[in-house]
């Protein structure tokens, strides 16, 4: 005699869904409010690093520089975290454009006739949708852009106003000498590749993906 069949009623697998996707949510959640917690840090750690960068006139201009380490450090977590956020944002958004709407008006087709197909292989196979540099660029024009243009705007004005009023551009170099150690060439130098390299990266990953919902081989990212 035949089993009797294990698949779940229209009903279980219905509230089956409800739940999975209630715990999704969570997720997603939790990891928005971490993306939230990390560009706090860098915020509240800029303040404070240029509120004694400019505390006085013989406090070094090396204070802005190790700030802006700092926030490149909290950026390249911010980044790693949003690559998790865009995994669980990824399953909400494919049961909300082809289970939920489909249900709220079943004479609408689903946006991805196989959409099953997907979330069942992306549960069996999980992968991240994004790659680290497009998490960071992302991050990056949204928050931290305008953070490391003020680091910038700040150390470039640390630079003209102390110790004394700067008189001639040609005393930048000597101004931006760190600790006698490193020339000013040097560290302007690192400072315009560092910049423009941020530039670039924000640019370079600025695309829309084609279509809602897209799985990428867990080997690109």
């Amino acid at each position: 005699m035949k089993a009797e069949s294990d698949s779940p009623s229209s009903t279980e697998y219905i509230t089956a869904l409800c739940h999975y996707y209630r715990a999704e949510m969570d997720r997603a959640n939790t990891w928005r409010t971490r993306l939230d917690v990390t560009t706090n840090w860098a915020i509240v750690t800029t303040a404070a690093f240029l509120s004694v960068a400019f505390g006085g006139p013989k406090i070094p201009h090396f204070v802005i520089i190790l700030a802006t380490i700092f926030v490149l450090f909290f950026l390249i977590i911010e980044s790693r975290r949003y690559k998790y956020f865009d995994l669980w944002r990824w399953r909400i958004a494919l049961l909300n454009e082809n289970f939920f709407a489909n249900l709220i008006s079943p004479e609408t087709a689903p946006m991805h006739s196989n959409w099953k197909e997907l979330l069942s292989s992306e549960l069996k196979n999980s992968s991240f949708k994004i790659s680290f540099m497009e998490a960071f660029g992302r991050r990056l024009r949204r928050n931290y852009s305008w953070i490391f243009m003020v680091l910038a705007s700040c150390w470039f004005a640390k630079i003209v106003i102390h110790p004394t009023p700067m008189h001639h551009f040609s005393e930048i170099f000597q101004r931006a000498t760190v600790f006698d150690l490193v020339p000013g060439w040097v560290v302007l130098t690192i400072g315009i590749i560092f910049n423009s390299a941020l530039i670039v990266i924000a640019f370079s990953t600025l695309k829309k993906r084609k279509v809602e919902v897209q799985i990428k081989p867990s080997g690109k990212t």
